[in-house]
């Protein structure tokens, strides 16, 4: 039997559970905070829904409930998040494109960075150049959609691989999508104007951005956030095909990046899809308060290494153009 509002959260009043709605199908857990420390009662009861297998009306129905439906959502995700999904990473793609959404993923490559002649070493641009291997060293970016580091995960490396899919001009941190706005939003991404697609998102209401099963450390909107706090974005060089080489901008560090909670828990809806944890936010109010953040504290977002090369740069503002 499912559970009362009352008796989650009675069994939970240590933690910072707050209960908004519950489905009764026992698929879906809704909450605008979640416990930072589970009781034993909690996680033995959210231990039931292991054996659920999350189907395409799952992830639609999630949509409807966190306000997605006919949106843009930026995602970062975790396939094996979700526990058993009937079709896998094709599932959510579709079940959030049944909705009128367009999605929007990153998908990275960084087997094409090379070391930059001398005249484009910059200054405080987070980088050992020492450490780089010399161009016709590295594998050249083409657009193909094979092309994309493992460490994306299956559902970009899905989405590339559709014939829908529009992927942005980036030999290093393009972004994808795929719906109904996707060429909209994307085709401004340049090399050198790498956050364009955040820009276009930041202007809109209908935009949010979703973790699900990720946590702030995968969210590259944050690093939208940094630019408009002031920070000036990386350079990084690729060897595209032809053996051309091609100067990008590109993010910082993001091991720190979990210290910003304290700032979006405000704002954001958590809700369980399966075994999925999804963490919503409005991407506007999400780029505004993280770059608030940023501003009264540049130390924030350093990661635990204090040597940290890309981090100590970034708090000091960045490459010296």
């Amino acid at each position: 039997m499912t559970p009362s509002a009352q008796a989650l959260r009675k069994n939970n009043s240590a933690g910072r559970l707050i209960p908004a709605l519950f489905i009764p199908e026992g698929r879906f857990f809704w909450f605008d905070l979640l416990p930072e420390e589970p009781s034993p009662w909690y996680k033995k009861y959210i231990k039931g829904i292991e054996d659920m297998v999350v189907t395409q009306r799952d992830i639609s129905h999630a949509a409807d409930l966190l306000g997605l439906s006919g949106g843009i959502v930026c995602l970062h995700s975790s396939l094996k998040s979700f526990g058993r999904v009937e079709g896998g990473a094709g599932t959510v793609v579709a079940g959030l494109l049944d909705k009128g959404t367009t999605i929007i993923v990153p998908t990275f490559y960084y087997g094409a960075i090379v070391c930059p002649p001398p005249e484009k070493r910059i200054v405080q641009n987070g980088t050992d150049y020492s450490s780089l291997p010399a161009p016709g060293e590295a594998a050249p970016y083409e657009p193909t959609p094979d092309i994309i580091d493992k460490s994306m995960g299956a559902i970009p490396a899905f989405v590339l691989k559709t014939e829908e899919c529009v992927r942005g001009d980036h030999p290093v941190n393009s972004l994808s999508a795929i719906g109904p706005k996707a060429k909209e939003i994307i085709e401004c991404q340049k090399p050198l104007d790498v956050y364009a697609p955040f820009r276009k998102l930041y202007d809109r209401e209908d935009a949010f951005l979703v973790l699900a099963g990720v946590d702030l450390r995968r969210a590259t909107a944050i690093h939208f956030s940094e630019q408009l706090a002031g920070r000036r974005l990386f350079r990084a060089w690729a060897e595209i095909s032809g053996g051309m080489i091609q100067e990008t901008e590109v993010g910082s560090c993001s091991e720190g990046f979990n210290k910003l909670k304290v700032f979006t828990d405000p704002i954001e809806r958590s809700m369980y899809v399966g075994e999925s944890l999804w963490r919503v936010f409005p991407f506007r109010k999400f780029i505004d308060v993280v770059a608030g953040a940023i501003k009264e504290n540049q130390a924030i977002t350093h990661c635990d290494d204090e040597n940290c090369l890309r981090c100590n740069d970034a708090v000091s503002g960045g490459p010296v153009i």
